[in-house]
């Protein structure tokens, strides 16, 4: 396929002229070779492969702090319990932590301030949650590995498109009755797949009314009738069968590309994996990948766990990870870099060729609530949304009332 042919010439570019150099030999202030560690990284799964390839290169590079994978498994919750008990056990040097839980490790000691070098690099919407208050110094909670954020997927072959650049509010009203032509993670049946039917609700309330969630800090508005009305026209596009309800990402992926939908809500990362899969019309650019305009931000950012002997070792392996170079691997592999210079790069716009709408939305997203009890706040909105899709029952006052306490 095309793209691959690309991908492949860009990493053989980065490699051959060096520009992603991991060589560093650590002295201490005597000149002495400092003893070799290992440093733990604990961090979810990352099918795509590009993580593995950057601290594959570190380790060859140093030999003398390398670093191992301790990947975690299950929900977002699970994940975020998983990392906390290894915290504790003295079982981890670095996190790599889903943004929504930079708070609730802030707020429990498990992690200190890591210092970002140009910070003006980086794209400053992933940078919002990690914030040291209202500090204006280099000082971070944690450092973006990468982001994400909620796309809208068009498949032009069809012939089923709406004319212009329809959101997804436009999508949703402008589709037939019993089509089913828009995919997107609005049916949960496990815990795993329970945050991505957030997300999709969140996202759906926002291009009704884009002020619903506060736009630096995601803090839900507390007006009943306003969720009501935001989620309602959902409702009814599901009732009258205009979506495709899809159990998680990797479903909606799948029943996009076998049934050739013409829409498909999901994050950027799945236009490479429709590359992978041999999507006939991804080869043939007969996909846009666009704003929704209002996506939720995602991504993951790297902290330096408080109880570690080795921050400062750590720290020199997040700077390799969120280096220009490093990040422009990131995107290669279909990810969403946190450095602007991996947006602009020619060798990568050829076979991405969507970057700059996936820059142009990550700079509109609107976080989830930034609050240590995020997780609290999710389970609330995913019960009551639930019962409003699957029952057409409405919002009930308890809804906003078990909202609020949750992030109190």
């Amino acid at each position: 396929m095309p793209g691959s042919y690309s991908r492949r010439d860009f990493l053989a570019g980065v490699l051959a002229t060096g520009t992603l150099s991991a060589a560093a030999t650590y002295f201490t202030p005597g000149g002495r070779t400092i003893p070799p560690v290992t440093l733990r990284l604990v961090t979810g799964v990352d099918p795509t492969g590009a993580r593995d390839l950057l601290i594959s290169m570190w380790n060859q590079a140093n030999p003398r702090t390398t670093v191992a994978i301790v990947e975690v498994e299950g929900s977002s919750v699970d994940q975020r319990n998983a990392m906390a008990s290894r915290v504790t056990s003295r079982d981890a040097d670095i996190l790599n932590l889903d943004i929504i839980d930079i708070p609730y490790f802030q707020s429990e000691g498990y992690i200190v301030p890591v210092e970002l070098e140009a910070v003006e690099e980086f794209l400053q919407k992933p940078l919002m949650p990690s914030r040291l208050g209202n500090s204006e110094s280099n000082q971070y909670w944690a450092a973006p590995f990468n982001t994400d954020v909620g796309m809208l997927f068009e498949r032009i072959a069809t012939g089923q498109a709406l004319p212009g650049e329809p959101g997804l509010a436009d999508v949703i009203d402008g589709l037939p009755d019993g089509s089913q032509w828009i995919a997107g993670q609005l049916k949960a049946s496990s815990s795993s797949s329970a945050e991505a039917f957030t997300i999709n609700i969140l996202e759906h309330a926002l291009s009704r009314d884009a002020e619903i969630l506060h736009p630096e800090t995601g803090m839900p508005a507390r007006e009943l009738e306003r969720w009501q009305d935001s989620l309602e026209p959902l409702r009814t596009a599901i009732t009258k069968g205009r979506l495709m309800l899809g159990d998680g990402e990797e479903d909606t992926r799948n029943r996009f590309r076998d049934l050739r939908l013409p829409y498909m809500r999901n994050w950027p990362v799945k236009y490479r994996e429709l590359q992978m899969l041999g999507d006939q019309d991804v080869q043939a650019s007969q996909i846009n990948v666009r704003s929704l305009p209002r996506g939720i931000l995602g991504g993951q950012s790297l902290a330096l766990v408080e109880n570690s002997t080795q921050n400062s070792r750590a720290s020199e392996f997040i700077r390799f990870l969120t280096s220009g170079p490093a990040q422009k691997i990131l995107a290669s592999y279909g990810l969403a870099a946190t450095k602007t210079e991996a947006y602009t790069d020619p060798a990568l716009t050829p076979f991405i060729p969507h970057l700059g709408d996936i820059r142009g939305a990550i700079e509109e997203a609107t976080p989830r609530p930034v609050h240590r009890n995020y997780n609290d706040a999710a389970q609330v909105i995913f019960t009551h949304t639930s019962r409003l899709l699957e029952e057409g029952t409405a919002l009930s006052t308890r809804f906003v009332d078990d909202l609020q306490m949750a992030i109190a």
